[in-house]
């Protein structure tokens, strides 16, 4: 027998996924979609397929070529997108010369065995159509009528799926078989029975985002029984792919060539499909993590579905871009160039904090001179590790720094080096900013200016343009405009131009003399953030 697949869903239900490919080629733990029709095609000896195509038609016909990885044979055919199958059909004639043919469509997921499918059907005469616990399962057997168009009654594969009107009893009032159905006369004309086949089995539509999400946590449970995965068992909580690397502490369903850092935790239901890389104390709960994705440090999602810089939060379903690479990004688009620069800031702190080391026991004496009773001080700021928030909305996170409770600026500063080093902060960048004041910053979004919000997509660091060329009570207009020249100039070797100025501060009067109240230097950990 010969089958005859569908795989031209527009899959607008599922965007912005679909914007990415098609329905059948979406992964769902760690496989596109349409290979599991096609594993279950082949063990229930079929060998043929017309594969009917439409959206992202190039991305299929490449993917899975003349099926040969499969063991099958493949031959095309264009649709027009959800076409009705009867007018697909119609157009290949003669090509259809078998009596019967088995339609499926490879753009829903379920769990069945084909092969018993077709055996009960054979006994059975006319239309036969699949259904799992009552609804259509998007696949029948399709037998050769008469009349001008002898496949019509293959628009009951048609998506979305035609409603099936069960019908227990006859006109005379006499009992008719249950299992015996009849279409839609508004869908399918004329008006044609068919017998519903109740197979054992699971399905899944897949029509909307949040029936995406809890599918793949029904096949991490073992709900798609007949589904094959390419991962092996770990633990009773852990299945893992080829080439991945991951704690056995983690739960979850990781695919292939993953990396996940042994700092990082995957809670509860987690599937990563291939080629997912997840950073030191990033945390993941109840998260679908499509191929090719990277996740930052420190990132925790919960309840998300993510694919690259794609965040979408499935209980609100607000799609968010996150352009900030280092919170996530598309493995497939460079990233290197961020992540040198990252690693090259974290080994210059390490530098710094090596060569300042003489320099700490002087910073005690300032700060016991200073202040005997609380000689090391803790300030609470705003860095640049980042957080998602319930409305999936990047959102920086707070860290708490040290600093010497010194009126000299250079010895002050020193312990802010190892939040340099745990990448909160930059060796370049600007100022550094309480919660407080980043809040009243931006809480009057309405009247602040575009040029204004500038400084937020620049780095935070102990060493920058305002800090080299301002005093601490300048205004705070004059500050942003400085920091929003430099968010809007910066680059690599203007950031070299600033670590250098930096260095040669380091030996002026003003980094080493003792600064007093007036000259806008704090004397304590709340003076040293008023504007």
């Amino acid at each position: 027998m010969k089958a005859i697949l569908f795989a031209d869903r527009k899959g607008s239900e599922l965007q912005p996924l679909t914007q990415r490919t098609c329905v059948a080629l979406l992964p769902i733990a760690t496989k596109p979609l349409i290979e599991y029709t096609l594993e279950a095609l082949w063990m229930a000896g079929i060998r043929e397929v017309f594969v009917v195509i439409s959206p992202f038609a190039d991305y299929i016909e490449r993917y899975l070529g003349n099926g040969e990885r499969w063991g099958l044979e493949f031959e095309y055919i264009l649709s027009r997108g959800q076409e009705a199958p009867a007018d697909v059909l119609a157009r290949l004639g003669a090509q259809l010369s078998d009596s019967e043919y088995l339609l499926i469509r490879a753009d829903l997921l379920r769990s069945l065995e084909i092969q018993d499918f077709l055996s009960e059907a054979q006994q059975l005469d006319g239309q036969i159509v699949a259904t799992i616990q009552g609804s259509h399962a998007g696949m029948s057997l399709l037998r050769q009528q008469t009349g001008p168009n002898p496949w019509q009654a293959s628009n009951l594969v048609r998506f979305p799926c035609i409603p099936l009107i069960a019908k227990h009893q006859s006109a005379n009032g006499q009992q008719v078989n249950q299992n015996r159905v009849f279409v839609n006369p508004d869908t399918l004309t004329p008006e044609t029975t068919f017998y519903a086949l109740p197979v054992e089995g699971k399905l899944s539509m897949l029509d909307s985002l949040k029936a995406f999400h809890q599918a793949n946590f029904d096949i991490l449970a073992g709900h798609f029984p007949t589904l094959v995965l390419p991962v092996r068992k770990i633990t009773d909580k852990l299945q893992v792919g080829r080439r991945s690397k991951v704690s056995p502490h983690n739960t979850g369903l990781v695919g292939a060539f993953c990396r996940v850092h042994a700092g990082a935790r995957l809670v509860d239901k987690v599937v990563l499909c291939d080629d997912v890389k997840v950073e030191r104390h990033a945390k993941l709960n109840n998260t679908v993590v499509l191929p090719c994705t990277y996740i930052g440090q420190s990132l925790e999602l919960n309840n998300a579905i993510v694919w690259g810089n794609l965040l979408i939060p499935v209980n609100t379903g607000k799609v968010q871009l996150i352009f900030d690479r280092r919170l996530l990004a598309d493995l497939k688009t460079p990233i290197l160039y961020s992540q040198f620069v990252e690693v090259l800031n974290r080994a210059l702190g390490v530098f710094t904090l090596l060569i300042s080391i003489p320099l700490w026991p002087l910073a005690l004496l300032a700060a016991l001179l200073q202040n005997p009773r609380k000689p090391l001080r803790k300030i609470k700021l705003r860095g640049n590790l980042k957080r998602i928030d319930q409305e999936g909305i990047s959102q920086p996170r707070d860290f708490t720094a040290l600093e010497w409770a010194t009126s000299i600026a250079l010895l002050r500063h020193l312990p802010k080096l190892l939040a340099v080093i745990t990448g909160r902060l930059r060796m370049v960048g600007v100022r550094p900013e309480t919660p407080e004041q980043a809040e009243a910053r931006t809480a009057q979004t309405d009247h602040i200016e575009v040029w204004e919000r500038m400084r937020d997509y620049a780095p935070v660091g102990l060493i920058g343009p305002s800090q080299l060329t301002l005093s601490f009570d300048a205004p705070r207009e004059e500050r942003l405009i400085v920091e929003a020249h430099y968010a809007r100039t910066r680059h690599f070797s203007t950031d070299i131009v600033w670590l250098l100025r930096g260095l040669l501060a380091c030996f002026t009067a003003r980094a080493w003399f003792f600064q007093h109240r007036e000259h806008g230097v704090p004397q304590s950990t709340t003076e040293y953030h008023r504007e």
